[in-house]
Formats: C-alpha cells, structure tokens, sequence
C-alpha cells in the first residue's frame, strides 16, 4: 500500500473530517505537511489500532499541555498509509528516511555517520 493524497483536517473546534474518524480502529503511518510551505514536518506512526487517536493528538492542546510536538490544524494536512500493526514501526523509520521531516530530526541519520 501507499501513501493517500494529502487531505486536511479542517479548523480547529470543527469536527474531525470523518475520513479521520473512519481510522479510529486501524493502524498505520501518517504524514503532517505545512499548507503553507508544502514542508513535510512530521512522519509518525501507530501499531495498536488508534491511528485516528495518534493523529489527532499532533493537533490538540488541553489547558496549556501538549503531549509532544503540536500544529495548527488549519495549517497542515496529512497523509495516511495503513498497514498491518507489525508493520506500521518499520514503515515509519523508511518514510523518516527518505522524506526528511523537520521534526523528526533525531531518527535521521547523520550525514557523516559511520556505517559500522
């Protein structure tokens, strides 16, 4: 499977657009880009069947906490591969690979990084 096209969220205190709501139960990696600048900023991924939970996490705040790094809604949009739960980790760790996301900087390999 692949990637789905890039979809938004909608604004915030709006509903979850229902394509969001229908991964409640499903497991897979996500994709969050800048609708401003087109920059990839995260990749993340969830194994245990609450894909729909884990994205909606990166865009909410309660009370002045945010459980890691946060984004408008209004701002950003996703894309959403599902895949078995196995699978979802080592999914994310190539798509960190190979697109680089800003906020994902300490799983990228340095450029110097020796090998071995």
């Amino acid at each position: 499977m692949a990637l789905s096209r890039y979809r938004e969220l909608g604004s915030s205190g709006t509903d979850w657009p229902a394509w969001l709501r229908a991964l409640r139960w499903s497991s897979g990696v996500y994709v969050i880009r800048s609708t401003q600048t087109g920059e990839i900023v995260y990749v993340g991924e969830s194994h245990t069947d609450r894909l729909a939970g884990t994205v909606q996490r990166h865009f909410q705040r309660w009370k002045g906490y945010t459980a890691g790094t946060t984004y408008q809604r209004a701002r950003h949009e996703i894309a959403i591969e599902e895949t078995a739960p196995g699978e979802a980790y080592d999914r994310q760790v190539d798509l960190i690979a190979r697109l680089r996301p800003r906020d994902n900087s300490y799983a990228q390999p340095e450029d110097d990084e020796v090998p071995f």
